[in-house]
């Protein structure tokens, strides 16, 4: 009976305290605060599997906040900064150089959390693949190939391996490669190697897994030619304009968020908060790609 007693008694104060916490988030200053939060993605994978992964979180963060969250998974990373600078969309999960790109453009983003990852820490990798039956061991044997980008607005997709074209084996893609393609995700740019499409494409270690995890390619399936050094996590960001009350909220929200099953779903430990300094080294290599005009 005591023990019953005891467990009863942690109830009651479980029960205090979050009635408690309620109490605090309606005292909140909400003036200004939108009826509900519109959460972007920048497209990775396709829509039905990268809800599923933030199922957990768009939960914490609709039950923390108090009001609706609408999630959705950019058709393209144009999208997504559009939808941000026309203010279809409140928040979204960037890239470095897509986060960039939307401060760019006036679309007014502020990076508020960055992700912890499982592995690597604050920084991922870019990669390129090619399938493990091909003869190809790095990209000098490619030349004359068929080559698949993300999208222009990749970091890891377009940027960092086009600063490696440049800087490193000073060529351009558009001549070296019989033909150069945008796959539009990552998941489409690793399916489009792994199913002959390209003969080598661009894609980062995490999405890799993710594919490999998920069942869309096997273990071996495709080979590693190269990869980039690290490179910093993309943030998720709010439109600047929005109340510094709502944007601290969710900040403190995503920084609660320590559901173990849900954060290993999205391939992170925990989230911090971002800090922008962190993206100077890829406002470096945007001026490289401005440079030689884009998606040359």
């Amino acid at each position: 009976m005591k023990r019953i007693v005891i467990a009863t008694g942690l109830l009651a104060t479980a029960l205090i305290a979050g009635t408690l916490s309620a109490g605090l988030a309606q005292q909140q200053d909400r003036t200004g605060w939108p009826t509900e939060l519109r959460y972007a993605a920048v497209p990775v994978e396709n829509t039905k599997d990268a809800t599923q992964r933030y199922q957990a979180l768009l939960d914490h963060l609709q039950k923390t906040l108090g009001i609706p969250v609408k999630f959705s998974n950019g058709a393209d990373y144009a999208a997504v900064i559009l939808g941000m600078r026309s203010k279809q969309v409140d928040m979204a999960d960037f890239g470095a150089d897509s986060y960039l790109e939307a401060v760019d453009q006036g679309a007014g983003a502020e990076a508020i959390v960055v992700g912890d990852n499982i592995k690597g820490g604050l920084g991922y990798n870019s990669l390129l693949l090619v399938k493990n039956s091909s003869p190809i061991k790095s990209v000098a044997d490619a030349k004359g190939k068929t080559f698949s980008f993300v999208d222009p607005n990749s970091t890891s997709g377009y940027l960092i391996p086009l600063v490696y074209f440049n800087n490193e084996l000073k060529i351009k893609p558009q001549e070296y490669f019989s033909r150069v393609v945008f796959a539009g995700s990552h998941e489409s740019s690793i399916l489009a190697v792994a199913n002959g499409r390209v003969d080598m494409g661009a894609t980062n270690d995490q999405s890799y897994q993710q594919a490999i995890d998920k069942g869309s390619i096997k273990q071996g399936d495709l080979r590693i030619v190269w990869t980039s050094k690290p490179i910093p996590n993309g943030p998720t960001a709010l439109r600047k304009n929005l109340p510094e009350s709502f944007k601290k909220a969710v900040q403190a929200a995503f920084l609660s968020f320590n559901d173990q099953a849900g954060l290993t779903a999205l391939g992170f430990k925990r989230f911090m908060a971002a800090q922008d300094s962190a993206f100077d080294p890829i406002r470096d290599a945007r001026q490289l790609k401005k440079q030689l005009g884009g998606s040359n």
